[in-house]
């Protein structure tokens, strides 16, 4: 008999991946394409880069469609309630595939962090959202606003920030910092006063805005002082977020925090930050336990009536996520 094989996606603001594993959880191809949250880029860019990375997991691996069971899908543009995962369905359903399962990027996000159990799971990456999910299936949402009136402690908000606090200095109004030939440099203007031209000429989006997060969090490591006030409001209000995410949901698991999201993994001074504040509070903060692409896949086992149990095993395995053939 042909093992099946389910399609795991997690869709962002910046990247798709995608997985083809099996329900024993071995990973038999892979693919990554670009942004898919078609409330910034649109339906048929995210359309597009969603196809692109089914395609691709199945060429990688060499996986007919007759082998999938189905796509499970944990997608920027769909909230945690579900909302926005209608038309999704309905796309995967129109390639072909048997099944379809879409949720919000934040719940494959935290399915993913703490392998199926209940808790906290702060997500910060282009955008931030706090999300808790108890043991008896209870959710609560924290913050995911959006750029115009929420999504504080993301990497569009510190590059905004780094922005304004190089504007400050540039103008006399505030303290000098390395932010004003930094963020010059990364935008390609000789001069920060020509920022004006890289920001609205262009005209910047939200996953370009972000990219400036690793400068503002490089000028903090090197003691910018400006730089690291933004970096430690952005962890104070992710810390904030899970600290009235865990109240409202009210329960003793909720007091499990993990996070998800590039500016917390791949920026120490932030994450230092953030889990020292959320310590002080007396949680238990635990680093993710899998990527949000294998929260997607879980989801889909539930959805499936698989046993998640020996995929997990073979998912937490050292070489656990290294691409095999069967």
């Amino acid at each position: 008999m042909i093992d099946q094989v389910l399609l795991a996606i997690d869709g962002g603001g910046t990247r798709t991946r995608c997985l083809a594993v099996t329900r024993l959880g071995v990973v038999i191809g892979r693919a990554e394409a670009g942004a898919s949250n078609d409330l910034q880029v649109g339906p048929g860019v995210a359309l597009a880069s969603i196809e692109q990375a089914l395609r691709e997991a199945l060429d990688s691996g060499g996986v007919s469609r007759d082998r999938v069971a189905a796509v499970a899908a944990g997608l920027a543009g769909v909230d945690a309630d579900g909302t926005g995962a209608g038309h999704w369905t309905d796309a995967f359903l129109a390639m072909g595939f048997p099944a379809a399962f879409v949720h919000g990027d934040m719940i494959a996000a935290h399915r993913g962090a703490l392998a199926n159990a209940p808790g906290i799971v702060a997500v910060a990456g282009t955008g931030s959202v706090v999300v808790g999910i108890g043991a008896d299936g209870a959710m609560v949402k924290v913050g995911g606003w959006g750029p115009i009136y929420g999504n504080e402690g993301s990497a569009y908000w510190i590059g905004r920030e780094g922005l304004r606090a190089a504007a400050r200095a540039a103008d006399g109004r505030g303290p000098q910092t390395a932010l004003v030939a930094r963020l010059g440099t990364r935008l390609g203007v000789g001069s920060f006063t020509r920022s004006i031209d890289a920001v609205y000429g262009r005209s910047m989006g939200q996953q370009e805005i972000a990219a400036l997060a690793p400068e503002v969090h490089a000028a903090a490591e090197a003691g910018d002082a400006s730089a690291a006030q933004v970096c430690a409001a952005a962890a104070a209000d992710l810390a904030e977020a899970v600290i009235a995410a865990v109240a409202r949901l009210g329960s003793a698991e909720a007091r499990t925090v993990s996070y998800q999201g590039g500016l917390l993994l791949d920026c120490p001074l932030i994450r230092t930050e953030f889990e020292l504040r959320l310590r002080h509070a007396v949680l238990d903060l635990r680093p993710p336990q899998h990527p949000p692409v294998v929260g997607a896949f879980l989801l889909g086992c539930r959805s499936l009536g698989w046993d998640p149990a020996p995929a997990l095993h073979r998912l937490s395995a050292p070489a656990g996520l290294r691409s095999e053939r069967t």
